[in-house]
């Protein structure tokens, strides 16, 4: 086990070791947040999206004309087993120091329109320099749509305080994306700051990955999808996940991807679709799965993939199959 915890950090918050069900050797929970020797696997890259490539400081990664990801804090409540940047996720990187001079360089193109701030989990940041990162935004001259990704509310609720809330609400309008992978993730505690993220003003959208062994069943995620609706927040992504060094045992096959698709488009509701989608390896953008973007290759696990740039990138779709979890929510659905 130590050789796992030196490829990446070891972080749960007590609120979600307390959702784990020990006596489940499939607990979703778990799987998430705990180490497992398979990690010690070395197959995939270490920058499976090529970030440094495209980082026009040591915080801003900027791969599109008109929009860039900023990495305000390098700290995560829960880092989770297969996050794709645990380069530096917990490494005792500091952002601080770039802040400025990732801001100028906002600030100095014009054709940057959104932000995305991300890290690390930017709901890590102490309310203060979350709201001043938020108000430098919004007094620039020209209007920026700002997207927030934070995994905070559903591993550890409690983090997210008033002062986070009044630095959202102050910068209003800011889309809020939640990570989520599980109906069990649901919980009372989650439910009560979604409604103040809510009430603050925030514009919720959530995004999954499709993980092996956690949710990669139709009813799993049915479930997980029209509860996000019912709490107000729209499914927006469902991401294949990305070849990161030692997370290999989560991938799922495309294949089985598209059944769970086909399988939603039958049975949830329009508002309740997020877009399946998959990023291409060395940094070429997103694409949808579907037989447009996505070419399989005979007798070979090598999948050709095309951006709508005419890009064309590859991807290794050499996961194990999936296999039922004996949840029993099949039975449920009907």
């Amino acid at each position: 086990m130590e050789n796992v915890l030196i490829g990446h950090s070891f972080r749960i918050p007590r609120y979600y070791l307390d959702l784990i069900d020990f006596k489940d050797p499939c607990c979703p929970i778990k799987g998430q947040a705990v180490p497992s020797l398979m990690e010690a696997q070395k197959s995939g890259h270490d920058d499976p999206l090529n970030e440094a490539e495209f980082s026009v400081t040591p915080i801003l990664i900027r791969r599109h004309p008109d929009r860039c990801v900023f990495l305000v804090s390098s700290e995560c409540a829960m880092y989770c087993r297969f996050c794709n940047r645990r380069r530096f996720a917990g490494k005792a990187f500091d952002p601080e120091p770039y802040i400025e001079e990732s801001l100028s360089y906002i600030e100095s193109d014009a054709r940057i329109r959104e932000v995305i701030l991300s890290g690390g989990d930017p709901l890590m940041l102490d309310p203060d320099k979350l709201r001043s990162i938020l108000s430098r935004l919004r007094s620039m001259k020209r209007q920026l749509t700002i997207r927030l990704s934070t995994r905070l509310p559903v591993v550890y609720p409690e983090g997210l305080t008033a002062g986070h809330l009044k630095a959202i609400k102050d910068a209003s309008p800011v889309w809020v994306i939640i990570h989520i992978n599980h109906p069990r993730e649901i919980t009372r505690q989650f439910l009560k700051k979604i409604d103040s993220l809510r009430k603050c003003g925030a514009s919720m959208v959530s995004q999954t990955v499709l993980l092996r062994n956690i949710n990669d069943c139709p009813h799993i995620l049915l479930s997980l999808f029209e509860s996000l609706i019912e709490t107000g927040i729209k499914p927006y992504y469902l991401f294949q996940l990305d070849d990161v060094s030692g997370a290999s045992h989560f991938k799922v096959r495309l294949s089985r991807g598209r059944e769970i698709m086909t399988f939603l488009q039958l049975n949830a509701s329009g508002l309740a679709m997020p877009r399946y989608a998959l990023d291409i390896p060395g940094g070429l953008g997103k694409i949808p799965v579907d037989p447009e973007h996505v070419q399989f290759l005979e007798k070979t696990t090598t999948v050709r993939l095309t951006s709508p740039a005419g890009k064309t990138g590859y991807y290794n779709d050499d996961a194990e199959e999936s296999r039922c979890m004996k949840c029993g929510r099949c039975r449920e659905d009907g």
